[in-house]
C-alpha cells in the first residue's frame, strides 16, 4: 500500500511541476467587489463635485466684486447629492459589463488548458513513464499475492499498519481478527474523541459561568457600594445641627 501511494505522490509531483502552464480560470465579481467600486466611484465622484462647487464659488466671488448684486450659485451644492446614487449605477453597469464576459473568457482558457495538459503530459512523460512502469509491476505483484486477503475497504496504509501492528502485539492471528480488531480500535477512538469534545464543551461552559459570576458580583459588589455611599451622605446630611433663628 506504500508502495502504491509513494509512486502515485511522485507521479502527481512530476505532473505538478509543470502546472505553472495552466492558465487559472477567471471568476465573477461578487458582492464584496461590487460596493468596492461603489466606494471608489463616490470617492471620485465627489473630488470631482468638490472642484465644481469651488470653482463656481471663485466665479461668483469675483463676479461679486464688481457687481454686488451677483447671486451666490446656491443650486451648484445639490451636486454633493449626486455621487453616491452615480456611483451606484456605475458600479453595477460595470460589474454586470464585466461578468458578462466572464465565460467567453473562461472558455478561452479551457481551450488553452486543454493544449496545457498535452504539453504537460510530454515534458513530465520521461518522469512518469518509469513511475507507470512500477506501478504495472505493483499491480501485477498485488494481483498474483494479495488480491482478496484483504478488504477494500480498509485497503490503505494507515489502517494496514494498524493491521500489522495489532497481528504484532498478538491480539490476532488472522486477517479476519485483524480487521475486527481494528473496527473495534476505531470505535473506541470514536467513543474517546465524542467524550473529549464534551469535556471539552464543559469546561468552556464552567469558565464562561465563572466570568459571567464575577462580572455579576462585581456589579453587585458596585451596586451595594453605592447603596452603602449614599446612605452614609444620607445619614451624615441628616445628623448635620440646624440653628433655627427667631425674631424678636
Amino acid at each position: 500500500m506504500q508502495r502504491f501511494e509513494s509512486l502515485q505522490q511522485q507521479k502527481e509531483a512530476a505532473y505538478q511541476r509543470h502546472a505553472h502552464l495552466y492558465t487559472p480560470y477567471i471568476s465573477k465579481w461578487r458582492a464584496g467587489m461590487y460596493w468596492l467600486w461603489v466606494l471608489i466611484g463616490t470617492i471620485a465622484l465627489t473630488i470631482i463635485v468638490t472642484m465644481i462647487f469651488f470653482g463656481a464659488m471663485s466665479a461668483w466671488s469675483n463676479a461679486y466684486q464688481s457687481d454686488s448684486s451677483a447671486q451666490p450659485p446656491v443650486g451648484v451644492a445639490a451636486l454633493f447629492l449626486t455621487p453616491l446614487p452615480v456611483a451606484l449605477i456605475l458600479a453595477g453597469v460595470l460589474v454586470a459589463v464585466r461578468n458578462g464576459r466572464v465565460p467567453a473568457k473562461n472558455a478561452q482558457i479551457e481551450a488553452a488548458n486543454q493544449a496545457a495538459a498535452q504539453q504537460i503530459a510530454q515534458l513530465a512523460a520521461p518522469e512518469v513513464g518509469p513511475i507507470d512502469a512500477q506501478l504495472a509491476a505493483a499491480r501485477k505483484e498485488y494481483r498474483e499475492n494479495y488480491n482478496g486477503w484483504f478488504p477494500e475497504k480498509y485497503r490503505n496504509s494507515v489502517d494496514v499498519g494498524a493491521c500489522w501492528h495489532i497481528v504484532h502485539d498478538g491480539r490476532a492471528s488472522t486477517v479476519q481478527e485483524a480487521v475486527n480488531a481494528l473496527i473495534e480500535d476505531q470505535r473506541h477512538q470514536a467513543i474517546l474523541d465524542m467524550h473529549a469534545a464534551q469535556i471539552a464543551e464543559q469546561q468552556r461552559a464552567t469558565r464562561v459561568a465563572q466570568v459571567n459570576g464575577v462580572i455579576n458580583a462585581s456589579m453587585q459588589g458596585a451596586m451595594i457600594g453605592t447603596m452603602i455611599d449614599q446612605g452614609n451622605k444620607t445619614r451624615a446630611a441628616m445628623n448635620v445641627p440646624v440653628t433655627v433663628r427667631l425674631k424678636k
